[in-house]
């Protein structure tokens, strides 16, 4: 079978074998596969193979032709149609049946274009929205609203119910690489930054591999192979939860994003488990890290994400908020940063804010200079203005600023949209477009 020709219909699949009352394991011995691949085929991780199709059109009451029409393909049919209606492109492609077979032959360049278009038409409304004085923001009230009240139920419901059948429990990274391998036929490779660059992970889905930067510490490298098994097994959970920001394609990236950073910590941090571990250590924050495999500011963001009595504030040195959550006892500024690569915010030179405490409720805020947290009560130091040694490109602020693959990318350009890739982790949640 051709790769022009693969079949993907997982659905359909799982709906015969339903319609014949079979479980995964008995089809799987009728079609000659193992439960595991089955399980793939079903979930659109691998293509009907010949031999499969072959077997299925032996069974009485199958109709193999509506397998061959790939429920994915087909789903694309209709934004390709409105893509072609698109003024620019009327006379391009004529009418008929070639729409069709593009997604026969062709479903993931179809997909690309789709992408293509996406953007074109997000640009289009950012200078319209320009045009009529409307500043475009990264985030709107609403979905900071939601992110801060959504109950977390079908996230860490999801979160325990993987990390139940990771293997082995002991080597975390063991067993989220061996999860990978036998649910989604992902290998996971540790590359170096002469072919990751700047990007802290990578997965390409046609070679089926996760390559992650050597860059990365060993507790980074964990959370990126868990932000993946994240992406895989929550994208139903994930897509439900974001479907009310169906009209702002930007707003749901953003939404999207948040969940899968809460599901990728909860599967490294469970709740029943990690909340007994917290108690028992007395929230010891080193001693959680080393137990679960994870830097100490994620260690305090699962604290504050499960406790009432705690708030997490993560700062760079710009004040610019990186996470929230809990309820704080002071005031956050929304002003526009600064760019973060003039030269006052050089390690050694950067404010530096406190932990704070009171009667009622615990705080934890860092500032990130480096890699050095700064969690202890401090005065605010001094700012100085130091000269750069070096040239560097930096703009007024982030969402005027059109440098590309800015590892200090605070927001999105307005110029162009934010984070589309949906497969390559940059060196911020805003790159690469």
């Amino acid at each position: 079978m051709s790769n022009s020709s693969k079949i993907f219909a997982g659905s359909k699949l799982r709906r015969l074998r339903l319609k014949l009352g079979l479980s995964q394991t008995a089809f799987a011995q009728s079609l000659g596969l193992s439960a595991s691949y089955l399980n793939l085929m079903e979930r659109d991780q691998r293509p009907l193979t010949a031999q499969v199709v072959l077997k299925l059109s032996a069974m009485d009451g199958v109709d193999i032709t509506e397998l061959a029409a790939s429920e994915a393909a087909h789903a694309l049919l209709q934004p390709l149609r409105e893509m072609v209606a698109d003024p620019l492109l009327v006379g391009e492609v004529p009418p008929g049946n070639e729409l069709g077979e593009a997604l026969q032959s062709a479903p993931n360049f179809a997909a690309a274009a789709l992408k293509l278009y996406g953007a074109y038409r997000e640009i289009q409304k950012r200078l319209s929205d320009a045009a009529r004085g409307v500043v475009p923001t990264s985030r709107d009230a609403t979905q900071e609203d939601w992110l801060a009240t959504r109950g977390g139920d079908d996230i860490e419901g999801l979160a325990e119910d993987i990390y139940e059948e990771l293997s082995p429990k002991d080597d975390i990274f063991s067993g989220l690489k061996a999860r990978l391998r036998s649910v989604a036929g992902v290998d996971t490779r540790i590359m170096s930054t002469a072919i990751l660059g700047a990007d802290r992970s990578r997965y390409d889905r046609h070679s089926q591999r996760l390559m992650i930067s050597e860059e990365l510490s060993f507790e980074a490298r964990i959370f990126e192979a868990s932000h993946l098994l994240a992406r895989l097994e929550g994208k139903s959970v994930i897509e439900t939860a974001t479907a009310k920001f169906a009209e702002k394609p930007e707003q749901m990236r953003f939404a999207r994003a948040a969940l899968l950073n809460q599901l990728a910590l909860a599967i490294l941090t469970p709740r029943g488990r990690f909340t007994a571990a917290a108690e028992d250590l007395k929230m010891d924050i080193a001693a959680l890290a080393r137990r679960f495999s994870i830097s100490q500011g994620r260690v305090m963001q699962r604290l504050a994400s499960l406790r009432n009595d705690y708030a997490y504030l993560e700062i760079d040195v710009t004040g610019r908020v990186l996470n929230h959550q809990g309820k704080l006892p002071f005031h956050l500024a929304k002003d526009e940063p600064l760019c973060a690569q003039l030269p006052l915010f050089d390690q050694g030179h950067a404010v530096k804010i406190a932990g704070l405490k009171n009667e009622t409720e615990s705080t934890i805020a860092i500032a990130v200079a480096g890699n050095a947290l700064f969690t202890t009560q401090k005065e605010l130091a001094k700012t100085i203005y130091v000269q750069a040694a070096t040239q560097r490109p930096f703009g007024s602020t982030c969402r005027l600023c059109e440098v590309k693959n800015c590892a200090k990318r605070s927001a999105a350009s307005a110029t162009r949209p934010a984070g589309l890739n949906d497969y390559i982790r940059g060196a911020t949640e805003f790159e690469p477009i």
